[in-house]
């Protein structure tokens, strides 16, 4: 399952990151999060899997994005109102309330 890039409560995209994490985690894929950590951690997957990295993401493709390409994504990503849902299967669900 991808994680939700659309805007929490504070109206960030990514779970209320700043732009210098969003491109942080585009430019190297980096999960911040840890919702996965690498073994021997508990609740890991064991190798070939890196849970450093996220796995969905195709962040290779995007790492060469310029800093002005990945503004203009960050910026309608913000755009995008919080819409509240049932509660995801994750700590990372976005609660706008």
């Amino acid at each position: 399952m991808s994680r939700n890039l659309t805007p929490d409560k504070t109206g960030k995209p990514e779970g209320g990151r700043s732009f210098a994490e969003f491109r942080q985690i585009i430019r190297t894929g980096v999960d911040l999060d840890r919702l996965h950590p690498p073994c021997p951690a508990v609740n890991c997957i064991p190798p070939p899997f890196d849970g450093n990295l996220l796995q969905i993401m195709p962040w290779p493709q995007y790492q060469d994005m310029t800093d002005h390409e990945l503004r203009a994504i960050y910026e309608y990503l913000s755009a995008i109102p919080c819409i509240e849902g049932p509660p995801a299967p994750s700590v990372l669900h976005n609660d706008c309330t």
